[in-house]
């Protein structure tokens, strides 16, 4: 008798697992499929990565002020719609009350018609909101806290001319140009102005409502780096941001002394809403991502991020900085056929980026329509504000962490990239996913074969749930639109399939 050797291959497995520990690591947009680690986010929003754990996202609540200056957790909100059919603009309004000693912090808004109207910051009224006198004959082009006379102002710049609004007075000044931009700096006065964006436009006379012509003085510049779009004073100089770069612009002792050092041309273009002063830095966008300016060089930040920040359509973002943080909100293509929040009609903004301005940690609020944030610090208070399209046309928000655009839940998840799970070509079989999580939430696993979603209800104790889930490249989420949420250390167990 012949006994042949046996060649048929027979299957063996080994049992693996992966703990998503990597969230205390946040989310690298930047990377290819093929070289991430399996447990690294590739897109996250609407959460916040705290402490190794995914827990309770960005939101907004109704502007909350507090009714005493020595009671500051008391407060209340404004019913806006009451008398506003549309906020289109917020800025801030400061004066010094010299029979109280202190300063008076008041919110101002415009409407569709460009009627002007404002609230305190410390309110002992009960949530009244009033109007102002003047009606602005289009939408401001600039608004800045000013003095004159020594008196506190806020300045509305438009086409038209100036507006002046004090505690006590009210003027219009059309001889004013519409500026976008301007500072003060060493008794000059610089700006900007709306008809001609190449020229630098200035005078000793502080006193904006005597302005005269024949008493300023302009400067153009016909280069290669575009049209002026905003002044900043910073680090003892003035720069004049552009299109495509940085000015310096250092004064000296006469009138018309001054220097001018182009700093930086970029081959991107600089979005004017994006500009912004952060402690010792100051932050923008162009198309090519985020960067930061320290007074002599230019860096490219947060490029991790970049598949976030590269090519975003910034032609209407609004930013601020606020305890550490640099805020914008903007337009960003998720490009993953899900429509969250506003997106599920038409909208002009649709995420608002969260950046620590020392390690670049990064939260992402997707689906809110902003149309102006604003960043409120003063004695009493520290919070970001914004104004709204659509849907909370008539509303302010405060940013909380509460997972909620006022009364509607956020809709919340993290995704890994695509992943053979350290065993390329080789076949895998999920068999169980192992979770901590205090508030229901959702995992989907999807692989080159299915795909697979399982529901787990809130709970303080560990939950171990089978699955059965085949393929050689497997791509995690984890999303809930439960109001809180909070998932640690998720753990999927599998199987490689071993030939013998």
């Amino acid at each position: 008798m012949i006994f042949y050797k046996n060649i048929k291959k027979h299957k063996k497995t080994s049992q693996k697992d992966i703990v998503f520990s990597i969230f205390a690591n946040g989310v690298v947009s930047n990377q290819d499929d093929l070289v991430s680690k399996p447990n690294e986010c590739k897109e996250y929003y609407n959460l916040t990565v705290n402490d190794g754990a995914l827990k309770t996202g960005l939101g907004f609540r109704d502007l909350q002020v507090p009714a005493s200056a020595d009671d500051l957790e008391n407060c209340h909100g404004y019913n806006f719609a009451e008398k506003i059919d549309e906020i289109d603009g917020i800025w801030l309004d400061r004066w010094y009350n010299s029979d109280i000693e202190a300063y008076v912090y008041n919110l101002l808004m415009i409407d569709s018609t460009n009627y002007l109207w404002g609230v305190p910051m410390i309110d002992e009224y009960e949530g009244i909101v009033w109007s102002k006198s003047n009606k602005l004959s289009s939408y401001p082009t600039f608004q800045c806290q000013y003095r004159i006379e020594n008196t506190d102002c806020t300045l509305f710049f438009t086409e038209e001319g100036m507006l002046y609004t004090a505690a006590y007075g009210e003027g219009f000044y059309p001889d004013v140009p519409a500026l976008i931009s301007g500072v003060v700096h060493y008794d000059n006065f610089f700006g900007i102005t709306n008809t001609n964006r190449n020229t630098l436009i200035y005078t000793t006379n502080l006193n904006l409502k005597e302005w005269s012509d024949e008493e300023s003085s302009a400067i153009e510049f016909l280069d290669n780096r575009g049209s002026f779009t905003k002044l900043v004073a910073f680090n003892d100089y003035v720069y004049l941001f552009r299109e495509y770069g940085i000015t310096k612009i250092s004064i000296y002792t006469s009138k018309d002394d001054f220097s001018f050092t182009h700093l930086y041309t970029s081959s991107s273009k600089i979005y004017e809403n994006s500009v912004c002063v952060c402690g010792d830095k100051v932050f923008f966008m162009t198309r090519d991502g985020l960067y930061t300016f320290n007074g002599n060089t230019v860096s490219k930040v947060a490029e991790q991020y970049d598949d976030y920040f590269k090519n975003l359509d910034n032609s209407n973002c609004s930013s601020a900085c606020l305890n550490g943080k640099y805020y914008i909100a903007t337009k960003h293509n998720f490009s993953d056929d899900q429509q969250i929040g506003c997106e599920e009609s038409n909208f002009v903004n649709n995420v608002l980026f969260e950046i620590d301005i020392d390690n670049f940690s990064l939260n992402v609020y997707r689906g809110v329509d902003i149309r102006k944030i604003l960043a409120v610090d003063n004695p009493y208070m520290s919070k970001l504000c914004a104004c709204f399209y659509n849907n909370y046309k008539q509303q302010i928000g405060e940013l909380t962490i509460d997972g909620k655009t006022f009364t509607n839940n956020n809709e919340k998840k993290w995704k890994s990239f695509e992943t053979d799970l350290g065993y390329k070509s080789k076949e895998k079989k999920i068999k169980e996913i192992i979770i901590n999580t205090l508030y229901d939430c959702n995992v989907e696993i999807k692989s080159d074969e299915e795909t697979k979603v399982y529901s787990f209800s809130g709970s303080d104790k560990e939950q171990r749930l089978p699955v059965c889930v085949y393929g050689k490249n497997f791509q995690f989420s984890f999303f809930t639109d439960a109001e809180k949420c909070e998932i640690c250390k998720p753990m999927i167990v599998f199987d490689v399939v071993l030939w013998l």
